[in-house]
């Protein structure tokens, strides 16, 4: 059977050589740039004023993982990414056995962050060998594994559309990658540009760029959360703006797209900054939500518990909606004895959903439904 040829009677290529851009509307910019900063702000002082924020930014995390996903056409839900890592965590022989190619792909990504945040941390610097690093944890398994994972593009990939071999965008040539990435590397790390304005054309240069056979929509969004922490507009890394940009995908693409056929990078830019702004709002309300419900499942675990332990083992919960019982006695810092009794009687309480009754040495598979329910996209 043929394969149909490629049609680019509508492609727009890539820009070379005309990044970083020589001129940018900074009239245009300087309203939405400072109500994307005054947003951001506000949405890092609420984060950074929260005690043991971490409980409050793990679950935004993990909405950024399934959206960002999502995107891509990977369909998994929090619950499915939570359970995954529950079984991890547990010490499965093979997690992933029983598990959707989507779900492996999705918790793929949000460790891929996690480590890449772990990385920034212990000093490593924004850099062609962190953005690699990240990319071959990301399709580390499953489908990913066969699309030269941390290894850059060696022939010409393509944005169109699958079935009707319809291309809208033709990325960069492998053979300019190199030079292009470098130039990237160091616009990111050394540009005397305004950090959100920075973050903003680095986002959109390097989805032109395309540099991987696979991944490059998960790896750019991950840049985004990476830079604006390395950058200091965050105190933590802890913005996530995939759910906006997946509200809004068909603006994102076209956004992106006019800046190689027309060189509308103003334009582009301010649609990035009021992503930042409106995430930041909607960000801050989760944020809010999620606390909310932690001070109610507080009372009521005060009242159902009748326990000393009853603060320990909500963090744990709301740590880890979804785990294995042992993993509850063994970490969450509660005698064991103790620890079995407050289980079950969350359990009688309809608190805990039993997802897999204990069977042999196998622990019993729990869900806080409360949390679950309210990060569900």
């Amino acid at each position: 059977m043929s394969v149909k040829p490629i049609d680019l009677t509508d492609a727009v290529h890539y820009h070379v050589g005309a990044f970083p851009p020589i001129e940018l509307d900074y009239g245009a910019l300087l309203g939405p740039l400072d109500e994307a900063a005054s947003a951001l702000a506000r949405y890092d002082a609420k984060m950074t004023n929260m005690v043991n924020s971490e409980l409050f930014v793990a679950p935004l995390r993990r909405q950024d993982a399934v959206s960002s996903s999502r995107m891509e056409g990977t369909i998994s839900t929090i619950e499915e990414l939570y359970r995954l890592e529950a079984e991890e965590d547990a010490g499965a022989a093979d997690p992933y056995r029983q598990a959707r190619n989507d779900d492996i792909e999705t918790f793929l990504y949000a460790r891929a962050l996690r480590n890449a945040q772990q990385a920034l941390a212990d000093g490593a610097p924004l850099s062609e060998h962190l953005i690699r690093s990240a990319h071959q944890q990301l399709l580390s398994f499953g489908r990913g594994a066969q699309r030269r994972p941390g290894s850059y593009k060696v022939e010409q990939n393509y944005i169109g559309d699958d079935r009707s071999r319809k291309i809208s965008f033709v990325p960069i040539a492998p053979e300019q990658l190199a030079p292009a990435m470098a130039n990237l590397v160091n616009f990111m790390t050394e540009s005397a540009m305004r950090p959100l304005i920075r973050t903003a054309l680095t986002h959109v240069e390097f989805e032109a760029l395309h540099p991987f056979e696979d991944g490059n929509g998960r790896i750019g969004r991950m840049l985004i959360t990476l830079m604006l922490w390395k950058l200091g507009i965050i105190s933590q890394p802890n913005f996530f703006v995939s759910g906006y940009f997946e509200e809004h995908k068909g603006q994102y693409i076209d956004r992106m797209r006019a800046v190689s056929a027309n060189g509308e990078w103003t334009a582009w830019t301010i649609f990035f900054l009021e992503a930042m702004r409106a995430q930041a709002t909607v960000n801050i309300q989760t944020a809010d939500k999620i606390a909310a419900l932690y001070g109610e499942m507080r009372d009521l675990f005060r009242v159902v518990l009748n326990s000393q332990f009853h603060d320990q083992a909500l963090d744990f919960l709301f740590a880890s909606p979804i785990f294995r019982n042992d993993r509850f006695v063994d970490r969450s810092g509660i005698p064991p004895s103790s620890a079995r009794a407050i289980s079950r009687r969350l359990v009688d309480a309809n608190l805990l959903r039993t997802l897999q009754p204990a069977a042999g040495r196998r622990a019993a598979l729990y869900a806080f439904d409360p949390l679950l329910d309210m990060l569900k996209i």
